[in-house]
C-alpha cells in the first residue's frame, strides 16, 4: 500500500470511528481490505455491500436458487443442505440460522454476508471470499476453509473443531472464545487477529503468522503446534490448568508486548520474556 493510500484509509477509519461511534461505512470489497489494513474493525466500522434494500429483490422461488440473484438476499433460516453454490455471488446476503451442512461454496463470494449461527458443518468453503463476514456462533465443524479470505471476519464463539484453515487469511479476524480444537491453521495469516479466550488445544499452527495477534487466555495442549519462533514464548507465558492443558496468561491491566522474530504478539499484562 502506498503512503498516499495509507493516509486516505486512515482518514476514512477516523471518520468511521469517532469517540462515540455512530458512523458506518458500506464499501466495496477493495475498500474494505484497504480499511482493515489501516486498522478498521469490520463489525463496528465497515459493511461490505451494494446499498440494496430487500424490497428491490424478487422473492426466492422455493429452494431453487439457479439463476437467482443472491446479492444482499435474505435467506434467514433457509434449508440449503448440500446445496451447490460453487462460485456464486452472495455478497451481503443474510444467512442467519441457515442450514448449509455439506454445502459446496467453493470460491463463493460471501463478503459481508451475515452467517450468525449458521450450520456449516462439513461445508466446502475452499478459497471462498468471507471478507468481513459475520460468522459469530456459526458451526463450522469439519468445514474446509483452505485458502479462504476471512479478513476482518467475526468468528467469535464459532465452532471450528476441527476445521481446515490451511493458508487461510484471518487478518484482523475476531476469534474470541472460538473453538479451534484440532483445527489445521498451517501457514494461516492471523495478523492482528483477536483470539482472546479461544481454544487451540490440538491445533496445528505450523508456519502461521501471528504478528500482533491477541492471545490472552488462549487454551492449548501438549499437541498444539505453534510457529517455530513463538513456541518457547508461549510456554513461558502460560500456566498448566489441568494435566496437559495450558492457558496463556494475561490480565486486564496494562498490556505488554514481546518482540520475537515473527513480530509483536499481544498477551495481556505479562512481563515480557527475553530469549
Amino acid at each position: 500500500m502506498t503512503d498516499d493510500a495509507r493516509r486516505m484509509a486512515a482518514r476514512l477509519v477516523a471518520a468511521a470511528r469517532p469517540l462515540r461511534p455512530c458512523v458506518h461505512l458500506t464499501v466495496s470489497p477493495w475498500w474494505a481490505r484497504l480499511l482493515i489494513a489501516a486498522g478498521a474493525q469490520a463489525t463496528a466500522d465497515v459493511h461490505v455491500g451494494r446499498h440494496r434494500t430487500p424490497d428491490m429483490l424478487p422473492p426466492v422461488p422455493g429452494a431453487n436458487l439457479v439463476g437467482v440473484d443472491l446479492v444482499d438476499r435474505d435467506l434467514t433460516g433457509a434449508n440449503l443442505i448440500g446445496a451447490d453454490l460453487t462460485g456464486r455471488d452472495l455478497t451481503g446476503a443474510t444467512l442467519t440460522d441457515a442450514d448449509l451442512i455439506s454445502a459446496n461454496l467453493l470460491r463463493a463470494n460471501l463478503a459481508g454476508a451475515r452467517l450468525t449461527r449458521a450450520q456449516l458443518m462439513s461445508a466446502n468453503l475452499t478459497r471462498a471470499d468471507l471478507l468481513f463476514a459475520n460468522l459469530a456462533r456459526a458451526n463450522l465443524a469439519g468445514a474446509d476453509l483452505t485458502g479462504a479470505d476471512l479478513t476482518g471476519a467475526d468468528l467469535s464463539g464459532a465452532d471450528l473443531a476441527p476445521a481446515e484453515l490451511t493458508g487461510a487469511d484471518l487478518t484482523g479476524a475476531r476469534l474470541t472464545r472460538a473453538n479451534l480444537a484440532g483445527a489445521r491453521l498451517g501457514r494461516a495469516r492471523l495478523v492482528r487477529a483477536d483470539a482472546v479466550g479461544a481454544d487451540l488445544t490440538g491445533a496445528d499452527l505450523t508456519g502461521a503468522d501471528l504478528t500482533e495477534a491477541r492471545l490472552r487466555a488462549v487454551r492449548w495442549s501438549a499437541d498444539t503446534r505453534w510457529p517455530q519462533d513463538l513456541g518457547d514464548e508461549i510456554r513461558t507465558r502460560s500456566r498448566e490448568i489441568e494435566p496437559g492443558v495450558w492457558v496463556v496468561l494475561g490480565g486486564t491491566g496494562r498490556r505488554a508486548r514481546s518482540i520475537s522474530p515473527g513480530g509483536a504478539h499481544e498477551f495481556g499484562s505479562v512481563k515480557p520474556y527475553t530469549r
